[in-house]
């Protein structure tokens, strides 16, 4: 019996449209090598006692791997003691899924596999990531295991990513790319997913072939056009979802496509550090000895601005104090809420920076704050909130 440990790793998208690129963390695993069957280690020199590991490969070069594509290894261990050896996960150097963990106990005298999946991408150039494990082998209590190679382009997306931009509350709007081959004949997307069922919802996805000499790149062998529209709802905010196109494409069978944009409308936030155009608010690194508060404010515009009640209907991480202030009439048709938010004095230490799906240590993505409105054409509006508690 052979169970099977899984770990998918993303990579840091570079380039994504909307100031979404934010210094995201790429950690550097340090070369350490793990004794294997061949190590005159003193695991050969006496009988083995208890749990004993033995990983007979540490690193894998994938080589030349297409840009938007997903590669896999297996890293086989082995437990060559007389006890069972137990192994878990214990961080990777970007964010990852990891599967099912349930079998992760292996008798003596047998092994298992240790899934590794990369998604490239990053642009073209070389790339280094990993995974540590954890054993309950003294000797070898971590296992670090690594996958390498070189990104490259035979077939291009243009642009690499669909971005919306700002799409207007009740509103459609248009956004396409290409993929273009220099290589095959015929361009063709069997397949295609959302990392993000609500917001697929709200997005339709055309496929057209395209002729030849009406593609982007004039040495393309073959290509379609890929258009989403996305309907925006009552909801304002912004919103992001990956897109993974399936081809009969025998160098990206895979492709992984990033979609962002941000519904606008008539209530919108302004104040210290608020990027409209994204829907973000960024605070920054923020001690826990002195915490923080931050002061912003919520505006109403258009005729239905007087009559608007605003309510805080969730945050997200919950440590976070929000409250609204009473409102203040601007003028006839502008109205403001003052809102608050705090982070307390002895808040645990957290990272509440990125995108779900983008590489970084905060495995829970931005904060969020919903706030509920009673304006007739707005009544949900969403705040991203990024920071770090140290």
């Amino acid at each position: 019996m052979k169970p099977a440990l899984s770990i998918v790793l993303f990579s840091a998208l570079a380039g994504i449209g909307l100031g979404s690129a934010l210094g995201y963390i790429e950690a550097r695993l340090p070369e350490r090598k793990v004794p294997t069957k061949d190590s005159t280690s003193a695991t050969t020199a006496q009988p083995a006692k208890g749990p004993v590991a033995e990983v007979p490969e540490t690193t894998f070069n994938f080589d030349r791997i297409e840009r938007g594509t997903s590669m896999k290894h297996a890293f086989k261990i082995r437990n060559v003691g007389d006890a069972p050896l137990k192994v878990d996960v214990a961080s990777t150097t970007c964010k990852c899924t990891v599967g099912d963990l349930g079998k992760n106990e292996i008798v003596p005298g047998e092994e298992t596999d240790v899934m590794l999946e990369w998604t490239a991408k990053t642009a073209p150039g070389p790339f280094r990531h990993g995974a540590t494990l954890s054993s309950n082998d003294p000797m070898h209590s971590r296992i670090e295991l690594v996958v390498e190679g070189d990104v490259v382009e035979s077939n291009t997306l243009l642009p690499p990513e669909l971005l919306f931009g700002t799409v207007p509350a009740n509103g459609t709007k248009d956004v396409s790319t290409y993929l273009v081959s220099n290589l095959e004949e015929k361009v063709q997307i069997v397949k295609h997913e959302f990392s993000d069922p609500e917001v697929a919802k709200q997005i339709k996805l055309t496929i057209t072939p395209v002729e030849k000499d009406k593609l982007p790149v004039p040495s393309a062998q073959s290509g379609v056009k890929v258009t989403a529209t996305y309907t925006a709802g009552k909801s304002i905010g912004p919103f992001f979802t990956w897109l993974t196109l399936e081809t009969n494409l025998k160098s990206a069978e895979k492709l992984t496509v990033p979609i962002t944009g941000n519904v606008v409308g008539d209530i919108s936030i302004f104040g210290p550090g608020w990027t409209a155009n994204q829907g973000v608010l960024r605070i920054g690194a923020v001690s826990s000895k002195q915490g923080k508060v931050v002061r912003l404010n919520v505006a109403v515009r258009g005729e239905h601005a007087p009559a608007t009640k605003l309510e805080v209907a969730s945050v997200d991480p919950s440590e976070l104090k929000v409250s609204l202030g009473k409102s203040k009439e601007m003028g006839k048709q502008l109205v403001h809420f003052p809102l608050t938010l705090e982070i307390p004095v002895g808040t645990r230490p957290m990272v509440r920076i990125a995108r779900p799906g983008e590489e970084s240590d905060s495995p829970q993505g931005d904060g969020v704050i919903v706030l509920k409105s009673t304006h007739p054409d707005t009544t949900e509006v969403r705040l991203l909130i990024r920071f770090s508690v140290e």
